[in-house]
């Protein structure tokens, strides 16, 4: 809204590039709901798209249809893939950077001038997609002709930058920063978090326990069990997959093992070493470490093998998966919808077991009616998933009908200062920048010192959800949400 200059906006050093892009089609007219969700929508299916064209590069057709319908069935995908956030735009945006990598290493170099211009793209719609660079260096550092595209490498970078330059100035001119997300990269690095964050653990393992929740989940009709897998339990097809996944990796491991053999003393002490050292750190330091010794540990691989085919689609996606789970399983904020940034890899792995499993059939068709199983199943879960959703979410009806209530009744609310737990749906409403301020029962003292310090006018909230502050009266409830007034409130 900020950028269409159309009204307020959320926190202004958040990643700006999708919205950028709803700002083009705001100053064009399309305005509202609809307008986000089918921004958003288009950003899904062009990543299921390029993730197609992505694992064409290695698979056969049907194989890298099973792999890209898989993605676009995946429970978590589902959840996000047309509600305006930024996380499927940013994965969508990673898929085709790392597509374009790879046609820049293996078909022409000039495709290199395209990937790292759409990489600053997918960092600036999510700046964890920063760590898109880890795979990409893989790609990119072990390209045997890496010196000889060094201009065309030069030449994308420089793109990269241009294409970051208006935002530097739209950031230098809000925030008085042309790079804010430095203070939050420094926090995630350290790990740093409050416990009234709402998705606050300290459990490591908090992904790879709700993982199968990520590929299909029982379907609901809760919109917090919809946006929040973890909740709603895995489906049969869930731990099936998984299953073929784990299959299929060892099958490809077990096809490598005269590795080992052909490897040199130096390389297999480093190479254990670097695998010990990545589980050790697991979620124990910062992931910072973590990161370093997994490029190592890639690069480690990457000499054992060679020239070996494909080594660098699979090591990029083995670090891709890797790197981001270690990042998010590090900080202390666990939200379901993080891990959408692994469910590209998770999707290539789904293609390439395919690919293994149906080498030790040894039937020509192996291929073929294994991807069109897998790609049944995933539908199937995919369909049952949709059709268990709710048609609507009576609650957010009942917050637009709270706002325009305290628009009605209050025509100075703009000059108020004005508090929600659930502050961007607000800001949204009511065309003014609404702080966000949420009251944890078991984290109830920080809270109510958090919102002391704002001390607001008004406090809209869900009344069977977040309790009431002391000093404040409710002066309206419907539908579950009330609004509240301070007590000492002047007119």
């Amino acid at each position: 809204m900020r950028m269409a200059h159309l009204g307020p906006a959320d926190t202004l050093y958040l990643s700006p590039f999708f919205p950028a892009v709803l700002s083009v089609l705001f100053m064009l007219g399309l305005t509202g709901e609809p307008t986000v969700f089918s921004a958003a929508a288009a950003f899904y299916i062009a990543g299921v798209t390029g993730l197609y064209l992505l694992l064409r590069l290695r698979f056969s057709e049907m194989e890298s249809l099973a792999g890209s319908i898989s993605f676009a069935s995946f429970s978590i995908i589902l959840s996000w893939a047309a509600t305006g956030a930024l996380d499927v735009p940013a994965a969508s945006l990673s898929i085709w950077a790392v597509y374009l990598a790879l046609l820049g290493r293996r078909k022409d170099p000039r495709f290199y001038c395209l990937a790292l211009p759409v990489a600053m793209a997918a960092f600036l719609t999510r700046y964890t997609s920063g760590l898109m660079l880890l795979p990409l260096a893989i790609i990119i550092f072990t390209d045997p002709e890496f010196r000889s595209k060094l201009g065309e490498l030069l030449a994308g970078t420089g793109l990269g930058i241009l294409l970051y330059l208006p935002f530097a100035y739209f950031f230098y001119r809000n925030v008085k920063t042309p790079f804010p997300f430095l203070k939050q990269a420094a926090g995630t690095a350290t790990g740093s978090a409050t416990s009234i964050n709402p998705g606050y653990s300290l459990d490591p393992l908090y992904y790879l326990k709700h993982f199968p929740e990520y590929i299909s989940a029982l379907p609901s009709q809760d919109y917090l069990h919809v946006i929040n897998p973890s909740i709603a339990g895995p489906t049969a097809v869930a731990f099936i997959i998984i299953g073929f996944l784990l299959a299929g990796m060892a099958i490809l491991l077990w096809n490598n093992r005269d590795l080992a053999s052909m490897t040199g003393l130096r390389e297999k002490v480093l190479f254990i070493l670097l695998s010990i050292l990545m589980v050790a750190t697991f979620g124990r330091v910062s992931f910072v470490v973590s990161e370093i010794i997994l490029l190592l540990w890639a690069l480690s691989v990457a000499r054992m093998a060679g020239d070996r085919e494909n080594t660098d689609m699979n090591l990029a996606m083995a670090v891709w998966f890797l790197s981001y789970l270690f990042m998010h399983s590090f900080h202390p904020v666990k939200v379901d919808r993080y891990l959408i940034t692994v469910m590209p890899a998770v999707a290539y792995g789904i293609s390439l077991s395919i690919r293994e499993t149906a080498g030790i059939i040894r039937w020509k068709h192996a291929s073929d009616v294994l991807s069109a199983l897998v790609a049944l199943l995933m539908l199937t879960s995919a369909i049952n998933y949709l059709a268990g959703m709710p048609d609507s979410y009576g609650i957010v009806e009942a917050e637009k009908e709270a706002a325009a209530w305290l628009m009605e009744h209050d025509p100075a609310y703009s000059e108020r200062i004005i508090a929600s737990d659930r502050g961007p749906a607000f800001t949204w409403y009511l065309g003014k920048y609404v702080f966000t301020r949420k009251m944890h029962p078991d984290r109830m003292e920080l809270c109510i010192e958090y919102f002391r310090d704002l001390n607001p006018d008004y406090y809209i909230y869900w009344t069977d959800e977040t309790p009431l502050p002391s000093g404040y009266r409710v002066i309206y409830s419907r539908r579950g949400v009330a609004v509240a007034e301070r007590m000492n409130m002047t007119g």
